[in-house]
């Protein structure tokens, strides 16, 4: 049966009197796709968060300023300004995880092959 990353491994004797493993290359790049680029995506956050935190930690009148503003900024931000643009991302990301469910059920539905006591067994 196959797994989310598109390999599966013959359980039973398929038609042609195969056993052995079958690797689907678009589910294995796409994985290694979405494992690179969340890790590159996570250093990269994690580099400018950094950066901001040793600027703003700096000593002087210039950066106590920035501190300042910075602080003056946050606190004037209005629920109402944003709050459309929140409730937009919010929406999105609810989309985008039902979307994904939908891919995996979908991804489950092979009509040639049943599930019978953990064995696949092809039906005609």
């Amino acid at each position: 049966m196959p797994n989310n990353y598109g390999i599966s491994a013959s359980l039973g004797a398929s038609a042609e009197g195969e056993r052995g493993m079958h690797v689907d290359f678009f589910y294995f790049f796409r994985y290694a796709l979405t494992t690179v680029v969340t890790i590159y995506a996570t250093i990269v956050t994690l580099q400018w968060v950094y950066g901001w935190y040793v600027y703003l930690g700096g000593e002087g009148k210039y950066y106590s300023m920035a501190r300042r503003y910075l602080m003056l900024h946050g606190l004037r931000i209005r629920i109402k300004t944003f709050g459309g643009d929140v409730l937009v991302c919010i929406l999105l990301t609810v989309v985008m995880v039902l979307l994904l469910r939908a891919h995996q059920l979908v991804a489950r539905i092979n009509p040639g092959y049943q599930i019978n006591a953990g064995r696949l067994a092809q039906t005609r």
